[in-house]
């Protein structure tokens, strides 16, 4: 399934078509069909399949089938992750990276939130002041603490387009603490690679320039065991995913209350998520919600 992209404004228009000639001269005749930044190859990826990517944040498929040629659907292939980035809303409609233990590290001085270089100069980005009065916090996709151990790849997770609009009662309370007992299970002496894709569906009104918030915001966390291969998945992988509306008094709610599958969470958004693995493992992944105690 292909996301469902919104109709363009005129604005949208305009530069639509200052981006099509940028990226034609940008592109040349044999550039590749996407932005990267130095990013891992993941040679366990499938690469016959059509939509998949060359990275390690990345290795289930590329779930909306971004590409350097949609401003609303725009590719960004990182060192510390990979990116579908919408123009129109200002924000991500996903972002998928992995979180080994050696990811993790010790707290890091906190860097200025700052627009992402990667993104064309045609790009009308969302700006800091944006979210000053908004009402919303400037919510972190790839949580800064999963970047503690690279000062480079954590001044990424302060990019604007890694920064979602959500609620203090989102960002602060359930959001957070899925994210601290994702990197607890990562740090266990036992513990596990955690491969998780975040984004956020839905338009709520905002008070404040360009800024497009979600009604909700969902996450997925395939956790392998620590050092196996992203193609060792197998039916008994523990897959965890969430749907956290994106409103005020849910603070007091356990992450777990906001827990669903996978394809519900495909049915939302329009993406296909696991695309690179066969329909019976799809089928058995994402129908299954998780239960088990962290």
């Amino acid at each position: 399934m292909r996301a469902h992209l919104s109709l363009l404004t005129s604005r949208q228009c305009l530069f639509a078509v200052l981006f099509v000639v940028a990226a034609a001269i940008f592109a040349g005749c044999n550039a590749p069909n996407v932005i990267t930044d130095n990013a891992n190859v993941n040679d366990t990826t499938p690469a016959d399949l059509p939509n998949t990517v060359d990275s390690v944040h990345l290795p289930y498929g590329n779930p909306s089938n971004a590409g350097a040629n949609d401003k609303d659907n725009y590719l960004i292939v990182g060192e510390g992750s990979v990116i579908s980035y919408n123009d129109g809303r200002g924000t991500a409609n996903w972002i998928a990276w992995r979180t080994t233990r050696n990811d993790l590290g010790n707290s890091i001085p906190r860097p200025d939130f700052r627009h992402d270089p990667r993104l064309p100069a045609v790009f009308e980005p969302v700006e800091y002041y944006d979210y000053s009065g908004s009402d919303y916090d400037r919510g972190h996709l790839v949580p800064s603490a999963d970047r503690f151990a690279n000062k480079k790849l954590n001044r990424e997770t302060f990019y604007l387009t890694n920064i979602m609009p959500q609620t203090p009662a989102l960002n602060q309370k359930p959001w957070e603490k899925l994210e601290s007992e994702i990197r607890s299970l990562v740090r266990a002496r036992n513990g596990f690679d955690a491969y998780q894709i975040a984004g956020g569906y839905g338009s709520l009104p905002t008070k404040k320039g360009r800024l497009t918030a979600p009604t909700n915001c969902w996450k997925i966390v395939v956790l392998l065991p620590r050092g196996a291969k992203a193609a060792e998945i197998n039916e008994r992988t523990r897959i965890i995913a969430v749907d956290m509306p994106n409103i005020k008094g849910i603070e007091d709610r356990p992450w777990r209350s906001f827990s669903t599958t996978v394809r519900a969470i495909e049915e939302k958004t329009g993406y296909d998520l696991f695309s690179a693995l066969p329909r019976e493992l799809q089928d058995r992944l994402e129908t299954r919600m998780e239960i088990k105690s962290p």
